[in-house]
């Protein structure tokens, strides 16, 4: 059943929110000319109500009534998420994919007709007609005249977006500007309807607030909702001891609780609940083990000052270890004064001081392996560890000596049980037998695995890679063969040696329409569509993890796929990669931006695959990604990159040429080929050095390289940063995908089979 806008004229005619609520329900199933006709006149209506309106200059007491389904442009007989014959999907020449043109076919579905208006695959683009191209500039306009406080004349012409999916938020933003108990009846309105929404949820912390600084305790325990505002936090905890009286059962205790809970928090807390705080420490809630629990937040999150203020509610034992803790934090050398940790005989005491010891030894061996040796076998007779504890330290320095290439490391990998091995631990132990070429121990630690380990197409490549440096042919033959069957760097990597086809194992994946287009005409999704034609890629995201939130375990499924018929890449490869449609290669590996990336590929003279790769594992094509280390859009250019090519253009160019923007596609892209090419170059054409070196910086790997020949598969295993190795071998295993989406048939990975690396790059 259609329901009606929330915010319709309170003073309007019942005729008027009765006309508003029909259309709504007629817009499934009347022609389009009667859909127009009724348009016009719920415009006029509404247009009507408004003239009614008391407005003064501060503030607006009610909004237009709107409806999310009837969508400009939206038309019955288009069938969203078809193409015509002569309009093929974008990667329909380039993709095995079956696009949704082929079910509607078989289906008997007609096309979408031309100049029809589609909103499934189409969101933006030529096919939008002119009176949702008018709502789009208009709704500029609102927010602007909003922004510089021209209310009434914002007021005036939101009338005229009724209907626009963004319209909520230019009425939250309206609303925001006049947040006061004038206007409570039209905000708890909206709220009631779009409180979940990202403009709900700031429109709810504008009226929190308001309420806060009015001492409105009922108001505000009534609206309240969870902020992540410690003060506003604060305030629903005060509220609701101010309405204490209306407490029954266990209300009282669950508060006292949630009092608890907010206090063990590692920063200081708002003033503001110091009154509160007394009364819950009265209680005798602020017990050893709470205030314990806080101490250590503190530590963690660098808040001395609060730390040594808690102290002070804690007997002196407690102190001096809790004081303890903070100097190793600061020094883990210090676990090597024997005479400051030793064993009480109290076994709580005794096993805080051993996590103690452990963690200081997790630190200090990264400085000094041998110290942390030493003292690891002193604290071995001191205290009595557990055989987790004992297993936890010596992977850590196991994995430490193996990092430091040091002999003795499989000694400590020896300790350990095979089954007791992180995926870390087990890599790091690879690497040593590989450096120490120990290849029969690589075949006994993988038939030491258990069957279903052994398969993974890592351990079966290095067995057979192994047993074939061993001699045994056959059975190298044999395992290769199986791994080749895979769909990653190490399957690649052994047909290449077996000479066999990479295969992509490719499953595509079966579009039900009906559901498909069903997303597509949700509130969240024409949402999302909006904010990515005006290119405000975060909000789209936001509605988009709104969208995800609210559906089905099933439907998750379809909104990726409706995220990849938009074209939307990197919501597309993020939720597939989640879901059963972990095959659909052709989806998970798009061309995206495929003539932005081969134009700057061939300009630079470098591998289109490659740098779609590169493309695709730094950023999956989301244009405005940036890392925590500031690198920023599709190819993940750092601002230091940048200025590099930035200087180094402008000494050949003239004074006029416009430096590259590393936000904008055209210029990152640009600058990541160019960098691409130049680090080709500076590795004398080696695309695996390049390719390690656009991760972790030339210099760096220039440490890595070994003095004398060593084979190139081998040398991936012993990067010694985790980041970097991971990342080779996943460009490498993308660059083969694309390399075969592009319509090339090529093994890429051939030239790893013979390649050796040494101190000159390659030998």
């Amino acid at each position: 059943m259609c329901r009606s806008s929330v915010l319709v004229q309170k003073q309007a005619p019942k005729q008027i929110q009765k006309t508003a609520f029909v259309q709504l329900c007629m817009l499934v199933s009347v022609a389009i000319l009667a859909i127009a006709s009724i348009a016009s006149a719920q415009a006029r209506n509404v247009k009507a109500q408004v003239h009614n309106i008391q407005v003064s200059n501060a503030t607006t007491h009610h909004f237009i009534a709107h409806s999310m389904s009837a969508q400009p442009g939206f038309s019955n007989e288009s069938i969203p998420g078809i193409f015509t014959a002569d309009e093929p999907h974008p990667n329909a020449q380039q993709t095995p994919i079956s696009t949704l043109v082929t079910i509607a076919q078989q289906a008997g579905q007609p096309t979408r007709r031309a100049g029809s208006f589609n909103p499934l695959i189409q969101p933006w683009g030529l096919h939008v007609d002119q009176q949702l191209e008018s709502q789009r500039e208009l709704y500029q306009t609102v927010r602007t005249l909003i922004e510089r406080r021209q209310l009434t004349d914002a007021r005036s012409k939101l009338v005229e977006l009724s209907g626009y999916p963004l319209f909520p938020y230019a009425e939250a933003a309206l609303l925001e500007t006049s947040v006061n108990y004038a206007n409570e009846g039209v905000i708890q309105e909206y709220l009631a309807v779009y409180g979940d929404t990202p403009p709900g949820r700031s429109l709810r912390t504008s009226w929190l607030e308001f309420l806060r600084k009015e001492n409105d305790f009922a108001r505000y325990v009534r609206d309240y909702q969870p902020q992540s505002s410690l003060a506003l936090q604060c305030h629903a905890l005060r509220s609701r001891y101010r309405l204490r009286d209306n407490w029954q059962g266990n209300d009282e205790a669950e508060f006292w609780q949630e009092v608890t809970e907010f206090w063990v928090h590692g920063r200081s807390l708002p003033s503001a609940c110091d009154g509160l705080f007394r009364l819950w420490a009265e209680q005798g809630l602020r017990t050893n083990d709470v205030v314990w629990q806080r101490a250590e937040l503190a530590l963690r999150e660098g808040q001395t000052s609060l730390f040594r203020y808690l102290l002070r509610f804690l007997p002196r034992e407690q102190q001096q270890l809790l004081e303890l803790q903070r100097r190793l934090r600061a020094n883990p050398g210090l676990v090597q004064r024997y005479q400051e940790i030793s064993a009480t005989g109290d076994k709580q005491t005794d096993q805080y001081l051993r996590t103690l010891v452990i963690n200081a030894l997790g630190r200090l061996r990264w400085n000094d392996h041998f110290n942390t040796i030493a003292a690891w076998e002193h604290y071995q007779q001191e205290f009595t560890f557990s055989g987790r504890e004992t297993n936890q330290v010596n992977a850590e320095i196991a994995v430490t000596l193996a990092l430091r290439g040091e002999p003795i490391a499989l000694d400590w990998f020896q300790r350990l049980a095979i089954d007791d091995m992180s995926p870390i631990v087990l890599q790091w132990y690879l690497s040593s037998l590989l450096r120490d070429r120990r290849f029969d121990l690589i075949n006994d630690l993988v038939l030491a695995m258990p069957p279903e380990q052994q398969q993974q197409a890592q351990w079966l490549y290095w067995r057979g890679r192994s047993l074939a440096l061993m001699g045994e042919l056959e059975d190298a033959t044999e395992l290769m063969v199986q791994a080749a069957q895979e769909r990653n760097y190490y399957g690649f990597l052994a047909s290449a040696r077996m000479s066999l086809p990479p295969n992509l194992n490719n499953e595509t994946t079966e579009i039900v329409a009906d559901k498909l287009i069903a997303l597509s005409q949700r509130p969240e999704a024409q949402r999302a569509r909006e904010f990515l034609h005006l290119d405000n890629h975060l909000a789209a995201r936001r509605e988009w993890n709104l969208l995800r939130a609210r559906a089905s375990a099933e439907e998750q499924i379809y909104i990726a796929l409706l995220a990849s018929e938009w074209g939307w890449h990197d919501q597309a490869i993020f939720g597939l990669a989640s879901s059963n449609a972990f095959n659909d290669v052709a989806r998970r590996f798009p061309l995206a931006h495929h003539q932005l990336l081969t134009e700057w590929a061939d300009q630079a003279r470098v591998d289109s695959a490659w740098v779609f790769a590169i493309a695709r594992r730094e950023s999956s094509f989301q244009i405005d990604a940036v890392s925590p280390v500031g690198a920023r859009g599709l190819m993940q250019v750092m601002p230091g990159t940048a200025d590099y090519l930035n200087r180094r253009t402008a000494s050949s160019a003239t004074r006029t040429r416009p430096r590259f923007q590393i936000d904008r596609p055209e210029d990152n892209v640009r600058m990541g080929t160019q960098y691409l090419a130049e680090l080709l170059h500076r590795k004398d054409g080696n695309w695996l050095l390049a390719t390690a070196a656009y991760n972790a910086g030339p210099n760096r790997v220039a440490q890595w390289l070994p003095e004398s020949d060593l084979a190139a598969d081998i040398w991936v295993e012993m990067i010694p940063y985790q980041e970097t190795r991971d990342y080779v071998k996943a460009v490498l295993a993308y660059q083969q995908i694309y390399t075969l989406l592009l319509g090339k048939d090529a093994n890429v990975l051939q030239p790893l089979v013979r390649m050796q690396i040494n101190g000159n790059g390659q030998g």
